[in-house]
């Protein structure tokens, strides 16, 4: 049984043992987001290009902070004559 005043995310990060916290970068199945809060036993996620937070299970999720998962480089447009670079954004 949920004790529910229990949930958030420093129970998730205990119960599950996961580096869950507000503003980390996540990556599921290819897309990668923010987790922006707890709902219950489950983590909030604003996914890149998305609108609202998506409620996804806190161990479905590979944590950008830990090493887990890696961001592609985003590479500028390469002008003519020149090599292609990584963006600094």
């Amino acid at each position: 049984m949920v004790e529910y005043f229990r949930v958030g995310l420093p129970y998730i990060r205990v119960r599950f043992k996961v580096p869950a916290r507000r503003g980390s970068r996540v990556e599921f199945n290819g897309r990668f987001g923010v987790i922006t809060g707890a709902s219950g036993e489950h983590v909030l996620v604003k996914f890149d290009g998305e609108f609202a937070a998506a409620i996804v299970h806190p161990v479905d999720l590979n944590y950008v902070e830990a090493g887990e998962a890696t961001e592609p480089v985003k590479l500028q447009p390469s002008v003519p004559g020149s090599a292609a670079r990584p963006c600094a954004e």
